[in-house]
């Protein structure tokens, strides 16, 4: 991530003007409680806290990362409700994992909302290494990306994302939609490591 990037976030929770967090979990991710046993889940970019706040009241442990300080403290806010041990929040760069040791050894689903989306194309194929590595075998990974466009600098293709996250993981599938926060087209993906999921499922 950029410091110009970090400052310009970090101002926006500072003042509030923070539009993309809606306080409400995508369909796509509510979906999943009925498809998936609770387990380890890890939330990148995870913002306020509100998926992780989901997450938890269906019984997952959940954990998650986001570079703003702000941000991390509106989520521990938010969730301190819940017993300590069910979560960890870390104010951190989600492309530096290697260097976050408090992590799960490998989670059972992964979630990026507009997050690695932000992330160069140079970076991105350490990105999806970094994911593969911490996903439990048979473990899904849920991206939510923009595509590009011309105004800004933000924004994967489904080419680009297939072209990082196909070495280490199969698309299950893509499914595109309209932005109306950002007036961009943009794709959700769903993605499964390859291999028997190990029993780290839990209710």
């Amino acid at each position: 991530m950029t410091e110009d990037r970090y400052a310009r976030f970090s101002e926006r929770y500072a003042s509030g003007d923070i539009p993309w967090d809606s306080g409400i979990t995508p369909p796509e991710i509510v979906e999943l409680f009925a498809e998936l046993p609770a387990g380890r889940a890890l939330d990148l970019g995870c913002g306020s806290g509100t998926v992780i706040r989901d997450l938890l009241r269906q019984g997952w442990r959940a954990d998650g990362v986001d570079f703003v300080q702000k941000a991390i403290d509106i989520a521990s806010a938010k969730l301190s409700g819940f017993p300590a041990d069910a979560y960890r929040l870390f104010c951190h760069d989600v492309t530096r994992l290697d260097q976050l040791p408090d992590l799960r050894s490998d989670y059972d689903l992964i979630i990026d909302i507009g997050c690695g989306h932000s992330i160069n194309t140079i970076t991105i194929e350490a990105y999806a290494h970094a994911i593969a590595n911490r996903l439990a075998p048979g473990g899904l990974f849920m991206l939510y990306a923009s595509h590009p466009r011309r105004e800004s600098t933000v924004g994967w293709d489904p080419r680009t994302v297939a072209a990082a996250f196909a070495p280490h993981l199969d698309l299950l599938w893509e499914q595109r939609s309209d932005d109306k926060t950002i007036g961009a087209l943009a794709s959700w993906y769903k993605m499964r490591k390859a291999g028997l999921i190990t029993g780290h499922f839990m209710r």
